[in-house]
């Protein structure tokens, strides 16, 4: 059975990742300006904007998967290295984002950060080292 930290990871991350899937949703003005700008040199192209948007969202279920599925130590990490440049990437972009944006940006960085420390308590600690039976 799964710890109790493990679900609340669940919980946590993948709300963080519906959050970010709504602020996407409701800034899709700013990812449409960028989109626009060219598709060369002086612009990122629908395909590379779209694959900036879907290749982490679909890394992060991976991630999720191996984590509270799998027990994945190595899952965890990568999460971990994932989140850092997430929050850089977040920091660095911050100005792109309006006042809804920039909240619902902050409260997934919360949620994220709530989820990741779920990975470090007692039970989880447990769960990594295969003391805990996979279900």
């Amino acid at each position: 059975m799964r710890p109790n930290s493990i679900t609340r990871f669940e919980q946590f991350f993948l709300g963080a990742l519906a959050l970010n899937a709504l602020n996407i949703f409701l800034n899709w003005d700013t990812w449409s300006m960028v989109m626009s700008r060219g598709s060369g040199g002086d612009g990122v192209n629908a395909f590379a904007t779209y694959t900036i948007i879907l290749f982490p969202f679909l890394i992060n279920l991976w991630l999720w998967q191996k984590i509270a599925r799998k027990a994945s130590n190595i899952g965890k990490w990568l999460l971990i290295i994932m989140y850092v440049i997430g929050v850089i990437w977040s920091l660095a972009t911050v100005d792109n984002y309006r006042t809804l944006g920039l909240t619902i940006l902050f409260a997934v960085l919360a949620l994220k950060t709530g989820a990741i420390y779920m990975l470090f308590r007692p039970d989880a600690k447990q769960w990594f080292g295969g003391n805990t039976v996979v279900t």
